[in-house]
Formats: structure tokens, C-alpha cells, sequence
């Protein structure tokens, strides 16, 4: 009985993590208005999700822009900013 017991939590850990680095269905459909906003000209966004600075901060390096985060009581503010090539 101790090892079903012990070989379920396995495979739930070992399920969780690897859901884990996954963004939520909400959470991709909240970058794809962060995009919009962006190339709207926009460069200040807020969020109360630590999971979703994570997303900005990793969309923002592929995509050439540097990103300040600022914590609040209310949440998370960042202020995006375009690489700017140097010559």
C-alpha cells in the first residue's frame, strides 16, 4: 500500500513540474494585448501577477526591449524600453 501511495506523489510531482513553466491560457492571452499595446506605442504596463512580469521580461528579450519593473501595493509596473543600435 506504501508504494502506490509513494509511486502516485511521484507521478504527481513529476506531472506539476512539468506543467510548471507553462503560461496559462489567460496568462498568453494577456501578452498578446501587452503586444498590441506596444506596438501602439505604449510602453507602460501594469499587473498584479509576479508569473506574467516573468512573461513580459522574456518577450520583451526576444523582441529587443529592455524592461524596468517597479513593485507597489497594488502590484507590478513596468516601463518597457527599444534597444536602441549603436554604431
Amino acid at each position: 500500500m506504501k508504494k502506490i501511495v509513494i509511486i502516485a506523489l511521484g507521478c504527481l510531482l513529476t506531472l506539476s513540474f512539468a506543467f510548471a513553466g507553462e503560461p496559462t491560457p489567460a496568462d498568453q492571452k494577456w501578452l498578446a494585448v501587452v503586444e498590441k499595446m506596444v506596438a501602439d506605442g505604449q510602453t507602460k504596463i501594469s499587473t498584479s501577477s509576479k508569473e506574467r512580469v516573468s512573461l513580459l521580461e522574456e518577450w520583451a528579450g526576444k523582441n529587443g526591449y529592455s524592461v524596468e519593473v517597479t513593485e507597489s501595493d497594488a502590484g507590478y509596473r513596468a516601463q518597457l524600453s527599444r534597444h536602441l543600435a549603436k554604431n
